[in-house]
């Protein structure tokens, strides 16, 4: 089972050095990444998407998925009702992926301007190699699509977090 994780960072390089230590691992064989992809929220509020363009997994969603995601959580809430009628059909659509306002709304208060981000879709995690080598960094688990009780020990291996919400 693919599990999708969306975690925080504190700075705008702190995304980027996790997602080369995550490829690192992947070529370790501690997991199998199917997509990564590095959300900056730079200091003057401007977002930046980062996809990673050597993995190419079975789960691997387009740049038009992530980019239209992105827009959801950092740019619909700012443009308001000048895309307001369109946002609905665009919720829908994301709906299937158990992608929610209320999850989006949770990226954008955890993201901040100065932070990064990293959604991250992978396979085949060994949890007790990968995660120590991980806790340096202070991620913050925003969302998750593993059980509670998986979900409840990350957080407790990250010492405590913002809340995450079970992916539909």
């Amino acid at each position: 089972m693919t599990d999708m994780l969306v975690l925080g960072f504190d700075g705008v390089d702190t995304a980027a050095n996790v997602k080369n230590k995550l490829l690192e691992l992947n070529s370790q064989f501690l997991l199998k990444l199917d997509q990564i992809v590095e959300v900056v929220r730079q200091p003057d509020g401007k977002v930046k998407i980062k996809e990673e363009p050597r993995l190419t997994g079975v789960a691997a969603l387009g740049g038009a998925f992530w980019g239209l995601l992105v827009g959801l959580i950092f740019f619909i809430p700012v443009a308001g009702l000048a895309v307001g009628a369109a946002s609905g059909a665009i919720w829908g659509h994301f709906a299937k992926w158990g992608i929610s306002k209320d999850f989006t709304k949770q990226i954008d208060a955890a993201i901040q301007p100065g932070q990064s981000g990293l959604f991250v879709l992978a396979d085949n995690v060994k949890v007790d190699r990968v995660i120590p080598m991980l806790t340096a960094y202070h991620p913050r688990v925003i969302r998750t699509s593993l059980t509670l009780e998986q979900e409840a020990q990350l957080k407790d291996a990250f010492g405590g977090s913002a809340p995450a919400t079970k992916a539909a």
